[in-house]
């Protein structure tokens, strides 16, 4: 049976090219230090920043993660970003051979939209059952603030329209995303810092999904995913807003 070779299990042996946000990471923290940033430190702003490393400032957003997951600076919504220590920045962290947490978002938002269009026309009964259970699983959780069991719930959702979409490629590439969110050391800590932030499973968008794929109603549920995912990346870029 042919295995799929992800980009994480791939020979480490092979030559390594640095994905840019950690390399504009490694800069940054480069800059810190060069430039003797004390403790508090407020550095310049996402704009400035996409401007000076002429980088989207996407690639900014997921440059500074890293710096914060590694400890270099704190991430503080609607005040800015400020220097809690100059020391470079961790080198598992440069070697970590994952995309950024808003790069996973930007695939998600591709691929399981189109995911959920097929889902809808060969979905089974005995799937819709399952998927109405994790949707009422998710909304119990959330309903007693356990936000982070709830995800798990949520990530059973997602994975199981994939797998209905009957497209092996589709599942297969939705349901690496989503291990990336506890694999890669990024992203599971800018989720838990999301989570910090009030970001809970949206029920209504779930339950609006489940609604489209019952009435086998393939551009409702594209459109409702999309929706959903933007929503998702929007809260992300809150999280982050300076």
């Amino acid at each position: 049976m042919f295995v799929p070779v992800l980009p994480t299990q791939r020979d480490k042996s092979h030559t390594h090219t640095q994905r840019l946000y950690l390399n504009i990471a490694d800069q940054l923290s480069a800059l810190i230090q060069s430039q003797n940033m004390n403790p508090g430190h407020r550095l310049p702003a996402e704009r400035d920043l996409a401007l000076q490393f002429d980088v989207s400032r996407q690639t900014v957003r997921e440059a500074l993660i890293a710096l914060e997951v590694s400890g270099s600076v704190e991430i503080r919504p609607g005040s800015g970003v400020y220097v809690l220590k100059s020391d470079r920045i961790k080198n598992s962290l440069l070697l970590e051979d994952a995309p950024g947490p808003f790069e996973i978002m930007e695939a998600r938002l591709l691929i399981e939209g189109e995911a959920a269009a097929l889902a809808a026309q060969r979905i089974s009964n005995e799937e819709l059952l399952k998927l109405k259970t994790y949707l009422n699983q998710m909304r119990k959780l959330v309903e007693q603030n356990q936000i982070k069991e709830a995800e798990l719930f949520d990530g059973k959702f997602h994975q199981l329209i994939a797998h209905a979409s009957r497209n092996s490629a589709i599942f297969t590439m939705v349901e690496w995303l989503w291990a990336l969110r506890e694999s890669s050391e990024i992203s599971r800590l800018f989720t838990e810092k999301v989570r910090q932030h009030g970001a809970n499973p949206n029920i209504k968008a779930h339950e609006e999904l489940y609604q489209m794929l019952s009435r086998r109603d393939s551009e409702g549920a594209r459109k409702v995913m999309h929706e959903h995912l933007s929503q998702v990346t929007e809260t992300y870029a809150l999280s982050l807003a300076d």
